[in-house]
């Protein structure tokens, strides 16, 4: 499953990259994050791992997040795997203007077992969430700076 998202954010591009490079400003805007723990290499380059533990539905789930890519101000891609399978997030940011930032989201999801046959079922539920956070986000670096 692939598809991508994107919305506008009322900020200079400094400031938009800041805020998403914030290990602590994430627990601001990504819902159900209860704790990050860096696993190895340099936070926020390429080879850095992470874990992420999230409370979802009153089940603790861990999501290991690897660093693929590295072009900020523009461009980062990250490798998340989870009990579901395996997800790629490509963001990427452009300046429309000297206060305006273009934030796009491009997914890729690789199932494991159940949710293989299941994936096209959940294909808008996986879509809203990950606008949820991106308009999240938005929220957080418009009314934080």
């Amino acid at each position: 499953m692939r598809y991508t998202l994107s919305n506008t954010i009322e900020k200079p591009l400094a400031e938009v990259v800041r805020r998403f490079q914030d290990p602590e400003g994430v627990k601001h805007w990504m819902e159900g994050l209860q704790k990050i723990e860096p696993q190895s290499g340099t936070p926020g380059e390429v080879g850095a791992k992470t874990d992420f533990y999230f409370l979802h539905r009153n089940k603790e789930m861990k999501i290991s997040e690897t660093i693929l890519e590295q072009n900020m101000p523009h461009q980062m891609k990250f490798a998340y795997r989870s009990p579901m399978g395996y997800n790629e997030v490509e963001m990427v940011f452009e300046k429309i203007s000297d206060h305006s930032v273009k934030q796009t989201s491009n997914s890729y999801f690789q199932f494991k077992g159940l949710m293989k046959i299941m994936a096209f079922l959940f294909t808008p539920m996986f879509k809203k969430q990950s606008m949820k956070y991106m308009t999240a986000f938005k929220n957080y670096v418009e009314k934080h700076s």
